[in-house]
């Protein structure tokens, strides 16, 4: 894989915040309409059980689902998680490698509609629908 993948700067930001940083979530690009990341699961995200912790999968699934989205939204929109439904169907152990991707459903006026998996060696491992709100934005920032 090559070590520069194209994103749009607002993405670029979003894996530069300290908690999406902490996650360790890589993007590698859009294939075919659907976004697609990976990230490894380190003892940090896992809970004593050796596993990763679904709430930080759900993080993930926000994150990827954005970072989908992005490309769809004017300079003056932005989105916010209006509805989140995540589907846990295996467990991951630390040290694997959770491959997701996110694709943009349906895109309203006011409302976007995304699908994001999550894979471990080519086994679906959860899922998750996602609705967010379109808005305004308020500020530049």
């Amino acid at each position: 894989m090559s070590t520069h993948v194209e994103m749009a700067p607002r993405q670029r930001k979003v894996l530069e915040l300290p908690f999406n940083r902490q996650l360790g979530i890589v993007y590698e690009g859009v294939v075919g309409g659907t976004t697609k990341l990976h990230f490894l699961i380190t003892p940090e995200l896992a809970t004593f059980g050796g596993y990763l912790h679904g709430g930080v999968l759900s993080a993930v699934f926000e994150v990827a689902g954005f970072l989908a989205l992005v490309p769809h939204l004017s300079d003056s929109q932005h989105a916010v998680t209006h509805d989140l439904h995540v589907s846990f169907m295996r467990s991951i152990p630390t040290g694997a490698r959770c491959d997701l991707c996110a694709s943009l459903s349906r895109l309203g006026r006011t409302l976007a509609f995304l699908e994001v998996t999550a894979s471990v060696q080519g086994k679906l491992v959860a899922s998750a629908r996602i609705t967010k709100s379109i808005i305004e934005l308020t500020n530049s920032k």
